[in-house]
């Protein structure tokens, strides 16, 4: 299987940037450390990047965050309520073929991000994946092996196409009266999901 490597993301996006010149909006490359796969990335996770998020946003336009897919519906609807009333686009995208593969949808999910991510109106967390630009607190994975492998069943898409997709203006959560301060909790809540159906016991309560 395919396992992070240190160094390869940076080199592949500073070698997307300087070919496509000005077409491109500019952008720096931060990695968290350690490298995760998605599919271990636990609740403090997400308050390492919200943490980041609110200590550094004000440099930035936008945000993109290249997330493995396994966990990554689970990540923007985390970070969509721990930073909310931010007032800027954090954009999730990812490739269900690893960036520098045959086939890979990498690059175009990573470009049509960055464009979403430099868009003023955009004022939340989304994913964009698949052409399709989705709230990050109402997108799910609903594929494990196509290229259109995230949805938001219950809420219209935020925008649609590629390379640089064409936003629904009227879908998005409007812009805050007043940037809040953003408090990033200290550790993760202690929460846990129990699935309700018919003939369930308190005992198992």
């Amino acid at each position: 299987g395919f396992a992070p490597s240190t160094g390869y993301f940076e080199e592949q996006v500073t070698s997307l940037m300087d070919q496509a010149g000005r077409s491109l909006p500019a952008c720096e490359v931060h990695s968290m450390q350690p490298l995760l796969d998605s599919v271990n990335i636990i609740p403090a996770d997400w308050l390492r990047m919200a943490a980041w998020i609110a200590n550094n946003h004000m440099r930035y336009r936008g945000l993109v965050i290249v997330h493995g897919t396994d966990t990554m519906a689970y990540t923007a609807s985390a970070l969509a309520f721990l930073l909310r009333g931010l007032g800027k686009p954090v954009i999730l995208t990812g490739s269900m073929i690893p960036l520098g593969q045959p086939g890979s949808d990498a690059l175009e999910n990573l470009v049509g991000a960055l464009h979403c991510a430099a868009h003023e109106a955009v004022a939340e967390v989304c994913i964009y994946f698949g052409d399709k630009l989705l709230r990050g607190c109402r997108a799910t994975k609903v594929s494990a092996w196509r290229k259109k492998a995230f949805a938001s069943p219950n809420t219209p898409v935020l925008g649609s196409g590629s390379p640089r997709p064409r936003l629904y203006r009227e879908r998005f959560l409007p812009l805050p009266a007043s940037l809040p301060e953003i408090h990033i909790p200290a550790k993760p809540a202690a929460v846990g999901l129990i699935k309700l159906y018919p003939g369930i016991s308190a005992g198992i309560l």
